[in-house]
């Protein structure tokens, strides 16, 4: 079996990157789930902003917490088997 082929990226523009506590929830949208990802304010810490929110297929749910789990080097992996037009749907 040949290993996953890394999906090539690049960033025309600088992308920040968000610091998250908690997956606060998670929420279905059609065919997709959004996650939503917030850390605790420092002036209330029982108030929670959200500093990310990820809109993925439903079908990768399974394959994407294996590659959290596993701690797996080959990122992309799972997205490289949806098609061009999976969010679309």
């Amino acid at each position: 079996m040949l290993p996953p082929q890394e999906i090539e990226t690049f960033e025309p523009y600088a992308t920040p990157d968000a610091f998250c506590e908690v997956l606060a929830r998670i929420e279905r949208i059609g065919s997709c789930r959004r996650l939503v990802f917030v850390v605790s304010d420092r002036d209330n810490p029982a108030q929670h902003a959200v500093v990310a929110k990820l809109i993925i297929p439903a079908e990768m749910m399974a394959d994407l917490a294996q590659m959290i789990a596993a701690d797996r080097p080959e990122p992309g992996a799972a997205f490289a088997r949806l098609p061009i037009n999976a969010v679309a749907n």
